[in-house]
């Protein structure tokens, strides 16, 4: 088939090549045949002395040919013609006769030229040319040629076929490649990842092995994205890509599935050194040019067992443990088991529940009491945050506010409470004030202390009636940052607190470094105070020490009357707890603050005032 069609190629192509050639031929023939009648013009006016005279002559007197002498024409000219100035024919040359008596005027031209004599123009001479010997030389070489050069070129285009055949081979193996690499790392991509893992699992089936999946999500990587660029973005894609294979070896598979996210798969062999080799991709920095990038990741691991029935099961089990390791904070590897699954489903559902609170607006603030200890005066409220599901079910801050954390939504979440909680306390008598608190998280991004300046000054409402609370924990690692940013918390006006003081990383070198305004005793020492003459004696030498630093001492989980007593006698300045008042929304602030009044009128009156008002427990 491939062979006629050339064949027919060729042909055609010395068919064209012919004709192409005959007219080239016969421009070439035309141009040669121009070329000499001008040739012989030019010498037969050249070398007739006598010309002036005829062409001067009446038109009777027409001057014979042979008076023309060695002018005559001969060979490829056909014949000449002699005009007067004005037009009329005083010579006339026939043209010759071959020996054939046929007339070769096939391929012949014509050509005048003006004769001069004394700078004036005295005449015509009109010549004719014959061309058909050079015509029919050059259409026998072109022939020759023709049939030469379409043979050539069958071959070429032979050769030119196989060469296409085997061009289209590999740019469709190319092709193919390409499609399955991802163009950033060269890596393979995410089809060529699945196909691979199916195939891995599928010889792990039939030899009674296990497959060892790892997904690997670059922890906060958008951020760098956004500081930096897409383009350094895309090098450190690069350069993570590179470690991998480095770290992994050949006979691990590595993969880019997607964005920031990475594959790997291992048997059951190399699996074994897999969780270690994985996280130390990520202990040295990422240089480049003038960067150092630390990144981390967070690691989904799956290895297939029998019950397994699919890769893709396998895939949605590393997915799961991935997400584990993303909700838990990152920067960890997290094995998939049944266990761990539905720790993460229930973390994960929260997250949603979060998620969803966050772009909907459904958190809620409600407000807890805090009196003076000795008088049980209201001197503040505590805002704290609660979280109700859309069919009703309530989410506990213990539960809901450590998965803000680890999403990322803290920030966002506490700058909105401070910010609603600034507008209740305008609205309430000025000598009542509000605390809030802050999370450890909302001290990395370096924008806390503009972001309180702009709510309290949105808000017009009095700093010194602001109170943020902080747990110890803000202060473990690099505590100057947090310090200064405390310290101009502090020149804002507003007053800080150390919240939960004996619990978790307690130290009193905290307390002397800070200046504190409160402190704040955790209700763990309240409820053992009652049975624990230990803790009884603790939490008077905490008392102790917050008065010795000048900070007002607030006892937290007040419930009962001896509670409340107790710290009072220990010298505590303020009280917070259920014996008070629990945590109410702020549609219920208005009936606390007017029992609040009512209550203290009645005292000033020695209890025989009659005024209307809820009482502060209450709600």
């Amino acid at each position: 088939m491939t062979n006629a069609f050339l064949f027919c190629v060729g042909a055609l192509l010395l068919v064209v090549g012919i004709n192409v050639a005959r007219v080239e031929i016969n421009k070439l023939a035309h141009g040669k045949a121009t070329e000499l009648a001008h040739q012989w013009s030019t010498q037969v006016v050249t070398n007739t002395p006598f010309l002036p005279r005829i062409l001067a002559a009446p038109k009777s007197d027409t001057q014979p040919i042979r008076n023309l002498g060695n002018a005559r024409p001969v060979g490829p000219i056909l014949g000449y013609r002699i005009y007067d100035p004005n037009g009329y024919l005083r010579v006339l040359v026939d043209a010759p006769v071959t020996s054939s008596g046929v007339n070769k005027s096939t391929f012949h031209t014509r050509i005048a030229l003006p004769i001069t004599s004394g700078g004036k123009t005295i005449g015509t001479i009109v010549s004719d040319v014959d061309a058909s010997g050079f015509h029919d030389v050059l259409m026998a070489g072109a022939i020759k040629i023709g049939t030469v050069i379409s043979v050539a070129i069958s071959f070429l285009l032979f050769v030119s076929l196989m060469v296409r055949v085997a061009s289209h081979k590999e740019a469709l193996r190319s092709s193919n490649t390409l499609m399955r690499s991802d163009s950033v790392t060269g890596m393979p991509n995410q089809p060529a990842f699945l196909e691979m893992l199916a195939t891995a699992h599928s010889q792990e089936v039939a030899q009674h092995t296990t497959t060892n999946l790892y997904l690997l999500n670059l922890d906060r990587f958008a951020r760098v994205n956004e500081r930096l660029g897409n383009s350094i973005g895309n090098v450190l894609l690069r350069l993570v890509a590179e470690r991998l294979r480095l770290a992994c070896g050949n006979s691990v598979v590595c993969a880019h599935i997607n964005g920031d996210t990475f594959g790997v798969i291992a048997d059951e062999r190399t699996g074994k050194r897999m969780d270690t080799t994985l996280q130390q991709v990520f202990l040295q920095p990422f240089n480049f040019g003038q960067n150092v990038i630390r990144l981390s990741a967070s690691i989904g691991a799956a290895t297939s067992t029998a019950g397994l029935h699919s890769s893709d099961e396998l895939h949605r089990h590393a997915e799961l443990a991935l997400r584990a390791a993303k909700t838990n904070g990152g920067h960890q590897l997290v094995a998939y088991d049944s266990d761990t699954v539905a720790e993460f489903r229930e973390i994960d559902r929260i997250a949603t529940v979060v998620e969803d609170a966050c772009q909907n607006n459904e958190f809620e603030l409600h407000y807890q009491p805090v009196v003076d200890a000795r008088t049980r005066k209201l001197c503040s409220f505590e805002a704290l945050l609660r979280l109700t599901t859309a069919d009703g079910e309530q989410i506990g801050p213990d539960s809901f506010i450590p998965v803000a954390e680890r999403i990322g939504r803290i920030e966002e979440i506490g700058l909105w409470t401070l910010r609603e909680a600034c507008k209740t306390v305008a609205g309430l008598p000025k000598h009542i004030g509000m605390a809030v608190n802050l999370s450890v998280q909302q001290f990395n991004s370096g924008n806390l202390v503009s972001e309180v300046a702009k709510i309290i000054k949105d808000t017009r409402v009095d700093p010194g009636r602001i109170e943020l609370e902080v747990t110890e924990g803000v202060m473990i690692g690099d505590t100057d940052p947090v310090f200064r940013q405390l310290s101009q918390l502090q020149s804002l006006g507003i007053k800080i607190a150390l919240d939960d003081f004996g619990t978790g990383y307690s130290s009193l070198n905290y307390l002397w470094r800070f200046n504190f305004d409160k402190l704040k005793v955790d209700q763990d020492f309240i409820r053992a105070s009652d049975h624990n003459p230990k803790a009884q004696a603790l939490l008077s030498k905490i008392v102790e020490v917050g008065r010795l630093l000048d900070m007002k001492v607030t006892a937290e989980g007040i419930e009962t009357e001896t509670h409340a007593s107790r710290v009072a006698d220990l010298g505590c300045d303020y009280s917070q707890g259920y014996l008070f008042g629990k945590a109410i929304p702020q549609t219920s602030l208005a009936s606390v603050v007017i029992s609040e009044f009512a209550e203290y009128i009645r005292r000033q009156t020695g209890g025989q005032a009659d005024v209307d008002g809820t009482d502060v427990a209450s709600g």
